[in-house]
């Protein structure tokens, strides 16, 4: 899977996703490139100016991102948002 989220306790939600890139030979999202996040207040009905996109990881020569996974209560990471 390419994409992933959570709602947070403070009334957001961040999702988390692996972008692809557009091939000049025709195989259109063959090469995914980039991990990306999001986070967006749930009772938001447009889009804040200054809400983008941040790279979490950008896969280097040789390296593909195939997807990403979310495992809730593992411990491994705190995400501050």
């Amino acid at each position: 899977m390419a994409l992933t989220g959570r709602i947070n306790r403070d009334g957001t939600a961040t999702i988390w996703a692996v972008t692809s890139t557009v091939s000049g030979s025709g195989d259109q999202g063959a090469d995914p490139d980039k991990l990306v996040k999001i986070t967006d207040r749930l009772n938001d009905t447009t889009r804040p100016p200054s809400e983008s996109f941040a790279t979490l990881r950008t896969a280097r020569f040789g390296e593909v991102l195939r997807g990403v996974s979310f495992t809730p209560g593992t411990g491994a990471h705190r995400d501050s948002n």
